[in-house]
């Protein structure tokens, strides 16, 4: 036997293959029995190589080593170690030379080496890793997985003890006792595995050991990649169920896949009776079916039901990766509520009074801070804001100038997925209309006089973020229709160019303009409207916020003592009520520059009524002459009427409410509205 540390004889020669199928499984099984009877016999070492190529493998193990097929022509070199090298390599180059003489059994040889290519393609391009080790722990098979996962090469641990390989794998208890192990946490070439261990038996016993593996990191990644799937299938189903426009999915066969409730409510059908029947049987003539064969969009289309609901209707097809998979139509119930009850119980009373309570006790996201107030009108808006700023939704913000609808949106931005991208504003009033393609949309060099250099627009800008469109409602009508476009098919063309652009941005839009009187006149599209009206904020004027007027004193107080140097430190209890009792037309703006005016003129380290101007500490609220009218006289009890209802209706914002806090019910406060001209013949009761 050879010694550690003794120096040993090496001897090699080379052997052309003339065999005319080559070297084949029978041959290489009948080499590695010689070789192992050999190297008991001699104690020598035997190895086996191709000539030309680096490395070389245990004669012994040649077996489970031989996979690819040494064609005639082919060299493989033989290699002896050990104390009688020569005499060893002569008996050993002689029995190699005549198993390749050509006998009758070749024809077997070559369906055995077929069989065994067979098998190690297989062991190769299965995506897991695969080991397998002899019963001398010689690594015979090492996969391109193994390799994969190991960064190690086959080529470096075929025909080496696997201790090297696979330190701390239970190869050895195996070997001992035979057993299998499942579902292992171990590790090859520093990657985690999930490993199994198995022993492998022919007729005669165990032959050695197989051990697959997975890479845990790729397992890893699955789970987290089929959770976000799920979360973000769940998210949308979510959304799609809780708006308030009707969707329909129409796969490409035309068959209905799916309807929202939303839908249900308002053509008057279950889903049960729509989702799965196709829509030429339903509608053969219909949009649906004209979109479906044209493959084109109709947008803004205006229909009735059978039911009589009027609606305004969207229909787009959708494709991915270029495949035509149906059309989507969105749908908007357009006509107003025919039915009310004639009398509220006290159990809708009661669910009404717990919705607002819950309403305002939601928690809003922290982005929201940056608005000062705990108004109920406020948080309820807000509360709907918070909501919608989870999604990427079109938010409409309303209200009067000066009620703080830029903070909120920039509040919706900050809440969002989209807070770490841009937050672009366009004051839709403020840029000339000549000039507001250009703005918006970008120009290209040369477009038009002073046209230099290219420009990439506002939406540009905004792409993966959110864009604000402040005062929407001044948009210009050709403005309205291009707007239009980047909404429904997110794109658009620079001024003056011919590439279509495609952008990704959030749309927040505010306006302080009656957008519903502006479409009964013409002036604002309806398609728009509906377009960008699917969640509104209606943000109150600070007159209906009183409550809120301390809190906003103290913090324009702090922030105007930072801006100006002062030290200002409270407003007297006079002047704080004489705030209050202003009505102040201009809203929060105005708030913060009266304060800031007094912060600069105040002679003292508080602000008190000298400091206010006169028609501030001086104003009387206009219901106070419900009593102290002109000259003193009294007035009519139906003037009287007319001025408590319209001012409860414009405090309380419905019927319900204003006759709950009036004492009356919500039918008389109607009846009178309408008698006195506060509110439209037509106009409807609302909860």
């Amino acid at each position: 036997m050879i010694k550690s540390g003794e120096v040993c004889m090496i001897s090699s020669r080379s052997i052309q293959i003339n065999n005319p199928l080559g070297f084949h499984t029978r041959i290489a099984a009948m080499i590695s029995q010689k070789a192992d009877r050999m190297e008991k016999v001699y104690g020598a070492r035997l190895y086996i190589g191709f000539e030309g190529r680096p490395g070389r493998v245990p004669m012994s193990s040649f077996l489970t080593l031989f996979s690819n097929p040494i064609k005639k022509g082919d060299t493989i070199r033989v290699a002896v170690e050990g104390d009688e090298s020569e005499k060893v390599l002569d008996e050993m180059v002689e029995f190699i030379q005549s198993c390749l003489e050509c006998d009758k059994t070749m024809q077997v040889d070559n369906l055995l080496q077929q069989a065994s290519v067979t098998y190690e393609r297989i062991f190769e391009n299965v995506p897991s890793g695969i080991v397998v080790v002899d019963m001398k722990g010689i690594i015979s098979l090492f996969n391109k997985s193994a390799e994969k996962t190991s960064k190690i090469a086959a080529s470096t641990v075929i025909g080496r003890p696997y201790e090297r390989v696979l330190p701390g794998w239970p190869l050895n208890e195996v070997f001992a006792g035979g057993g299998t192990y499942m579902g292992m946490k171990l590790s090859i070439g520093g990657a985690p595995v999930l490993a199994n261990i198995s022993p492998i038996y022919s007729t005669e016993g165990m032959i050695g050991i197989v051990s697959t593996f997975q890479d845990m990191r790729e397992i890893d990644n699955l789970s987290s990649e089929l959770d976000s799937v799920k979360e973000m299938e769940k998210r949308y189903h979510s959304m799609l169920e809780a708006v308030h426009e009707g969707i329909c999915l129409v796969d490409s066969s035309g068959v209905i896949a799916y309807v929202n409730p939303a839908y249900e409510r308002i053509v008057g059908t279950q889903a049960g009776e729509l989702v799965g029947r196709s829509i030429y049987d339903i509608s053969p003539d219909g949009a649906r079916a004209g979109v479906l064969k044209l493959k084109k969009p109709v947008v803004g289309m205006i229909g009735a039901k059978p039911n009589g609901v009027k609606y305004a209707e969207d229909l787009n097809p959708i494709f991915y990766k270029g495949r035509f998979l149906g059309i989507i139509s969105v749908i908007k119930e357009i006509t107003e509520i025919q039915e009310l009850t004639d009398k509220l119980s006290e159990e809708k009373a009661r669910a009404e009074y717990l919705e607002d309570e819950l309403k305002r006790s939601q928690q809003l996201d922290k982005a929201f801070n940056i608005i000062i107030g705990k108004n109920g009108k406020l948080m309820d808006a807000l509360s709907v804001a918070s909501k919608a700023a989870s999604t990427d939704v079109t938010v409409l913000i309303r209200g009067d100038s000066g009620t703080g609808k830029e903070l909120v949106a920039r509040a919706v931005h900050f809440a969002s997925k989209r807070k770490d991208k841009p937050f672009i504003r366009v004051n839709c009033a403020a840029i000339p209309s000549n000039l507001l393609e250009s703005e918006l949309f970008g120009y290209e060099k040369g477009a038009f006089t002073g046209a230099a250099n290219q420009k990439p627009g506002r939406f540009e800008l905004a792409d993966g973020g959110t864009i604000f469109l402040d005062e929407i409602g001044d948009l210009p009508p050709d403005m309205q229709v291009k707007i239009l476009r980047v909404i429904e098919d997110k794109e658009f063309e620079r001024v003056g160019g011919i590439t279509t652009i495609r952008v990704n941005a959030r749309i927040v839009a505010a306006t302080n303009r009656n957008l519903e009187e502006m479409m009964k006149e013409g002036s604002f599209r309806e398609d728009l409207y509906y377009r960008l009206n699917i969640v509104p904020v209606f943000l109150p004027p600070l007159k209906e916020r009183r409550d809120d007027i301390p809190a906003l004193v103290e913090h324009f107080l702090c922030k105007m003592n930072k801006k100006n140097g002062t030290d200002i430190r409270y407003v007297s209890k006079k002047a704080l009520k004489a705030l209050e009792r202003y009505d102040w037309p201009g809203n929060i703006r105005e708030l913060q520059n009266i304060i800031e005016r007094c912060v600069i003129m105040a002679d003292r380290d508080y602000i008190d009524t000298g400091d206010l101007p006169m028609y501030i500490v001086g104003y009387k609220p206009k219901n106070n002459e419900l009593i102290n009218y002109e000259g003193g006289d009294l007035a009519t009890m139906e003037e009287y009427e007319k001025e408590i209802i319209s001012l409860a209706l414009k405090k309380y914002g419905s019927f319900n409410k204003a006759g709950k806090a009036l004492g009356i019910t919500h039918k008389t406060v109607a009846s009178k509205a309408r008698k006195f001209g506060i509110v439209d013949n037509n106009e409807h009761e609302t909860g």
